[in-house]
């Protein structure tokens, strides 16, 4: 019980002087969402801390032993959520630790040393590796990635440099293929694309993402890789023009249509105008994609835009796409 009394009134000190901390720093950000909320925590937790403090102090002397346990746990209730939040996030480091051990451990022990090298980006240990003679490109870590889908992993990472691309062009250079399974982690809900090398590299769209696809399509990724619903690429709300010129580079085909059941035939043009990219419309109608095209339900690329003028879309970003689009009928396209 004396032990519980003193942790009680250590407590009761540490949460006083965090509400009145509250009462007299108000501002716990610089914009509007954030400033007050500190003060608003304090109204809130300020009468808890009142009762709580009552209830221990009166079972402590002398009043029922519920009320001073009700007043000791209703006090420790931060402190066990600070405990139970800091174990997650400790859980949390441990599991990525795991995944990550994981990715970079093969049964060769070579292979091991090279996707630990390809993660300390240290390209001289990754050349003198395969320079020990032939790499098993085929092989898997235990959590399903070769040594090439390891690497480009790694070179695809927001936090990776551009050394991170060296690995990758020394795989290439050496032999490995860039198939599509290069990665294939286990399944999860949250990165379905990962078995589809190209798609997966698409939906990083990182600093590093346009030299990586340049490497990849010139080994011989296919291109034309669509993503785990059967949508070409180009198709994504995170095609960019920079990107889709980098496919275009390397011959892609942007004539096929979407596979969403509300845009069910529609061009790359007509999703792009949807989303109000005029940009990546104009980059359609000069890459084969036709201005007349009809969806399944009807809608055209004219339709669509008709409506986004309803809505506000400024004559001087539709200025270019008018032009494309005139310069399609032209053309015949």
């Amino acid at each position: 019980m004396k032990i519980a009394i003193i942790a009680g009134w250590i407590l009761l000190a540490i949460e006083t002087a965090l509400v009145l901390y509250m009462f007299v720093q108000p501002n716990v950000g610089d914009d509007a969402a954030g400033r007050g909320m500190a003060l608003g925590f304090g109204i809130i937790l300020g009468p808890v801390l009142l009762i709580s403090a009552a209830l221990f102090i009166w079972g402590q002397r002398g009043g029922p032993r519920v009320a001073f346990w009700t007043g000791f746990g209703i006090m420790a209730i931060p402190l066990a959520f600070i405990v139970i939040n800091s174990g997650s996030r400790k859980f949390g480091e441990l599991d990525r630790a795991a995944g990550k051990a994981r990715s970079l451990t093969f049964d060769d022990k070579r292979l091991t040393r090279l996707s630990r090298a390809i993660e300390a980006e240290d390209t001289a240990t990754v050349r003198a590796i395969i320079a020990e003679g032939p790499v098993d490109f085929t092989a898997r870590s235990r959590a399903g990635r070769t040594p090439l889908g390891r690497a480009i992993e790694h070179a695809a990472d927001y936090w990776s440099t551009p050394v991170a691309l060296e690995p990758v062009r020394m795989l290439l250079a050496a032999g490995a293929k860039p198939l599509p399974n290069v990665i294939s982690p286990e399944y999860s809900q949250g990165e379905p694309d990962a078995h589809l090398m190209i798609a997966w590299v698409f939906g990083q769209n990182y600093k590093n993402t346009l030299p990586l696809l340049d490497m990849l399509f010139a080994a011989g990724a296919d291109p034309n890789t669509r993503d785990n619903d059967g949508a070409p690429l180009y198709i994504s709300p995170q095609a960019t023009l920079p990107v889709l010129e980098m496919f275009a580079k390397h011959g892609a085909d942007f004539t096929a249509t979407d596979t969403r059941s509300d845009r069910l035939g529609w061009s790359g043009a007509m999703v792009a105008a949807q989303l109000g990219k005029w940009d990546l419309v104009s980059f359609f109608l000069e890459h084969g994609v036709r201005v007349d095209h009809r969806g399944a339900d009807g809608t055209t690329l004219r339709s669509i835009i008709a409506e986004k003028k309803k809505e506000g879309a400024s004559s001087e970003d539709l200025a270019p796409v008018m032009r494309s689009i005139e310069a399609a009928l032209r053309a015949g396209a």
